[in-house]
């Protein structure tokens, strides 16, 4: 199983920084790379499950990073590759 990792980081200053592996062999490596991606944003980064309102359509298991003070500094998803070719 290969697991991607889809980051969206909403500081493009600091967000052009980052480095980060987009291809995991598990969905906790995954999560544990986006956790680590925020925390060069914000040390205090609060990772939480996107609520998706009625009628929209996201990606399952989409989450949203919050600063310290509150504000949204990005979002991720980790999806498992449906495709059979490796890359």
């Amino acid at each position: 199983m290969k697991v991607l990792l889809i980051i969206v980081v909403f500081n493009f200053d600091t967000g052009s920084e980052l480095e980060t592996n987009l291809n995991f062999d598990n969905e906790a490596d995954c999560h544990a790379a986006a956790l680590a991606s925020f925390q060069e944003v914000d040390a205090a980064v609060d990772v939480q499950a996107m609520e998706i309102p009625e009628g929209q359509e996201m990606l399952e298991g989409t989450m949203i990073a919050y600063g310290a003070e509150g504000g949204e500094i990005g979002m991720y998803a980790c999806n498992v590759l449906r495709a059979s070719k490796d890359f």
